[in-house]
């Protein structure tokens, strides 16, 4: 799965995105074009926008975006 296809789908703000990383489960929940609700382990976080949320270094210290190639998605 490409950055591009997970940031598409988050955008759609239709439900929830699940994915297992470095044997922790992650995720981005998206409420609005403004509300995103991120989670690694048990780290969260509240995103502004989908550009923060594929940009910011919150998934063990990585973006979505840099790791997209290397996630195992659980709920699309």
């Amino acid at each position: 799965m490409t950055a591009q296809q997970i940031k598409s789908r988050i955008s759609e703000i239709c439900s929830h995105f699940t994915f297992e990383y470095n044997e922790k489960n992650c995720g981005v929940d998206p409420f609005s074009q403004h509300k995103f609700d991120m989670w690694c382990g048990d780290n969260t976080y509240s995103a502004n926008s989908i550009d923060e949320v594929m940009n910011l270094p919150f998934f063990d210290g990585k973006s979505l975006d840099e790791i997209a190639t290397e996630i195992d998605i659980i709920d699309w």
